[in-house]
């Protein structure tokens, strides 16, 4: 018995016809837990055809409005449309969860209310139907004048939509709750001019009359009403954790916010939602992630300020949500989910600060050294400068700068030495996190420079104790194999030089200019017409084969060694490798010169003596000239592998 008492102070359950849900004298408002309006035309559809299917069933023999009524209630089974849940606080009712489909149900209404409105200024429409006042007073309370003073369905950020619907207006879809509502009644309003129109394109008006009965009086929805406000949040909790479709950080929210009071909820709220439609808005281009959201921020700041191995890294991924509860670290940041003020802080101040400074970094051009390291699509570098940021830094620019460049650093060594694996890069990265976490630039650089040499004793590139630094790692002896393994990667290096000797000798270059046409143009995929194109000076012609022959024996892995060798690789524009792909060297010479490309004029002696002498000693390079018989001479190709790493070196050898 206590037990039964218990629960029913809890929740209270009652059916209730849709005509009572939008006849209240008061509007439900949308609670915080469900700002967003996310359904998208399969879910409307569904609601559309569900109504239908039953409202088909049954025929239709009356055509007085009276008559038709009657006929609905005497014959036309009731059907339930799920549920949804209330919480009535300071004289207003809430909804805490299924404002999807009550919003939905308001967009049908707004509809059904301008086809009455249609019917009742074309007098070519003969007889009665419904009244579009009576649907006017479920849409919306008016004032004094008959204007509109709040939709039954009251939310803030989205009566100016609802507005424009009544008045028909054009929808701003300015975020995805506008979008949506603007897709959504489109669809709605096509489905009614079809479904409601006889043959001659005029209004049914029998079923018109029917079909509003039917969805007035005949669909009810099961109101569940939560009576104590501390239960709020969890039962919505474990209401959306049953398969109903919320993202993680919607389910954060309510978390977070729900138990706050309501002047705090508010200014939490508003922060939430101005998160939600900058990242909603933002815009990832040329990266292998379509769009960038709330969780991706989640996922990351967690991780980035709490995972200190890589199994706490791994439990902060889908579920974060959960695992949040069982880390000691993120458990005490919001001092236990308890502590109201000061999870109202960390909403407001720690979340919105990291949120914002995170999606910067995801869509902004400030930085060239993270727009380098977006290139090759390595995304952890903005974990490990969130990890090393604190609330408010004054060194946020300097870390961001620094940890971006020595990431780059660490990433294009290990390659270059052909010391690099993925999962093993990944592995590297994670005690990184508590390295440069909340440490000041300088310590969080030594942390990149001791994981890189750690990594290399390890796959015995070094001997211990041998260098300690990365600046020191720089000898041509070590890095003189250097070869063309993975395709971007060598486009992004010889990027890197050319875009360098542009910058030193105040040149233009197809890889010089803004970042943002960097990006474009780098061409990651490689399937663009423009954008940048490895090229091989040695060719498959046979005059270079020639040259890796020796009594009638063709050195085929000797061939691909060499013409694979970093320096033995060029950048072309716009496909221009295409048109010179079988050439020899001697053919590709003018192609080479007029390449817009610093790195391509200097190897065939393109740049004026004047520039020459702005570079630094070890890359004022002679021209090397075609051999008699137009190839690229053999004996040149170590003095190309030595250029490379000398440019190599001014770029990366840094302490």
């Amino acid at each position: 018995m206590a037990d039964t008492e218990q629960k029913q102070s809890l929740i209270t359950p009652k059916d209730i016809t849709l005509r009572a849900v939008f006849g209240e004298q008061r509007s439900y408002f949308i609670d915080i837990y469900q700002r967003e309006y996310k359904w998208k035309d399969e879910e409307v559809r569904t609601l559309l055809n569900d109504v239908e299917a039953r409202f088909l069933q049954y025929d239709r023999p009356k055509t007085h409005p009276e008559d038709i009524k009657q006929d609905v209630f005497k014959r036309f089974d009731p059907y339930f449309l799920n549920t949804f849940l209330t919480h009535n606080a300071t004289g207003n009712s809430s909804i805490v969860d299924g404002q999807q489909r009550l919003t939905t149900l308001l967009l049908i209404l707004i509809k059904l209310y301008q086809v009455l409105k249609d019917i009742e200024k074309d007098s070519a429409n003969k007889g009665r139907t419904f009244s579009s006042q009576k649907l006017e007073e479920l849409i919306f309370e008016s004032n004094d004048f008959g204007g509109v003073a709040r939709f039954k369905i009251f939310n803030e950020n989205r009566d100016d939509a609802f507005r424009a619907l009544v008045e028909g207006r054009v929808v701003e879809a300015k975020d995805e709750t506008r979008r949506r509502i603007k897709e959504n009644f489109a669809l709605i309003s096509e489905y009614f001019d079809s479904f409601l129109k006889g043959r001659d394109g005029l209004w049914d008006l029998a079923k018109t009359t029917y079909y509003i009965t039917y969805l007035l009086d005949r669909i009810s929805i099961v109101e569940i009403r939560i009576e104590r406000q501390d239960n709020v949040a969890m039962i919505f909790e474990v209401v959306n954790d049953r398969g109903l479709g919320l993202k993680p950080y919607e389910i954060l929210k309510g978390k977070l916010i729900g138990g706050l009071p309501e002047r705090q909820k508010e200014e939490a709220n508003k922060t939430w939602t101005e998160l939600q439609e900058k990242y909603f808005n933002a815009e990832l281009r040329n990266t292998t992630e379509k769009s960038v959201d709330l969780d991706t921020f989640f996922r990351g700041f967690f991780r980035a300020k709490f995972a200190d191995t890589e199994t706490e890294y791994e439990r902060l991924e889908s579920d974060y949500h959960y695992e949040m509860y069982r880390n000691d670290k993120i458990r005490t940041f919001f001092g236990e989910f308890k502590d109201r003020d000061l999870l109202f802080k960390r909403i407001t101040k720690d979340l919105k600060y990291f949120a914002d400074l995170y999606l910067t970094l995801r869509v902004g051009y400030d930085n060239e050294s993270v727009i380098f390291n977006k290139l090759l699509d390595q995304n952890q570098q903005y974990l490990l400068i969130l990890s090393s940021i604190r609330l408010d830094d004054p060194a946020k620019k300097e870390k961001i700068e620094g940890i971006a460049r020595k990431f780059d650093q660490m990433h294009v060594i290990l390659r270059l030495l052909d010391a690099y694996d993925s999962n093993e890069f990944q592995r590297l990265i994670y005690p990184l996190f508590s390295m440069v976490r909340g440490k000041d630039i300088t310590e969080a650089v030594c942390s990149f420079d001791k994981q890189l040499i750690t990594t290399l004793v390890s796959a015995g590139v070094i001997d211990e104790g041998q260098h300690t630094t990365a600046g020191e790692l720089f000898t041509y002896e070590r890095f003189k194999g250097m070869s063309n393994k993975w395709l971007n990667f060598s486009k992004y290096v010889l990027m890197r030089i050319d875009r360098h000797l542009a910058s030193v000798l105040n040149k233009p270059s197809f890889a010089g200019g803004n970042l943002a046409d960097l990006e474009n143009q780098f061409n990651r995929t490689g399937n663009r017409r423009h954008g940048m194109h490895l090229e091989h000076i040695y060719t498959q012609h046979p005059a270079n084969r020639v040259l890796f022959t020796k009594d009638g024996v063709f050195d085929e892995s000797g061939f691909q060694q060499t013409r694979n060798l970093l320096g033995m690789v060029l950048l072309l524009k716009d496909k221009h490798n295409l048109s010179s792909n079988d050439d020899i060297y001697r053919d590709k010479c003018d192609t080479y010169s007029k390449s817009n490309l610093v790195w391509n004029e200097l190897l065939v002696g393109h740049l004026q003596n004047v520039d020459m002498r702005e570079l630094p000693e070890e890359l004022q390079l002679e021209k090397i000239e075609p051999t008699a018989d137009g190839v690229f001479p053999k004996d040149k190709v170590e003095e190309r592998q030595k250029a490379t790493y000398a440019a190599i070196k001014a770029i990366w050898g840094f302490a």
